[in-house]
């Protein structure tokens, strides 16, 4: 199930909403009072006699369906340190916020499929893999992270 863009509810109905000219995807309880571009209401469940959709034919894993390995952020880390970079030299490298990585290296927040390709190319390690289990990887449109994981809790 998607979750909420801002702060990383489970959605059941996605509201749509404007926050400075970006679209982002969040729940009733964030889109209350602003601007609403349009509403993904979770689909009725589908009749008894109605046959349901075709089964998808098996394929081969894309970009999306691959899985990151267990202990990525280990791996992170001693892939830089073998390079002896600070974490503060990679992040100007892939052009990505220091506590971000940190965040990642610390398995905090899994990093986004394009953040994960620029460390595999700048570290020269392998972040991801194929999935073992048959059936698709459950992605997270939020293997992106939401804004209430960056705000600072007291």
């Amino acid at each position: 199930m998607e979750e909420c863009e801002l702060c990383g509810r489970q959605l059941k109905d996605v509201y749509v909403i404007d926050v400075e000219n970006v679209e982002m995807r969040v729940c009733a309880a964030c889109a209350k009072g602003k601007r609403v571009l349009r509403t993904e209401m979770e689909k009725p469940a589908q009749r008894r006699g109605s046959p349901g959709p075709a089964p998808m034919p098996q394929r081969p894993a894309r970009e999306e369906d691959m899985a990151l390995i267990e202990g990525y952020g280990g791996a992170i880390r001693n892939a830089r340190e073998r390079m002896k970079l600070p974490i503060k030299v990679l992040a100007e490298m892939i052009n990505e916020k220091e506590h971000y990585l940190q965040r990642v290296e610390e398995e905090k927040t899994e990093p986004t499929m394009a953040l994960t390709k620029k460390l595999e190319k700048a570290l020269s390690i392998k972040l991801t893999e194929e999935p073992h289990e048959e059936g698709r990887v459950q992605t997270r449109r939020a293997t992106e992270a939401t804004l209430g994981e960056f705000v600072k809790e007291e």
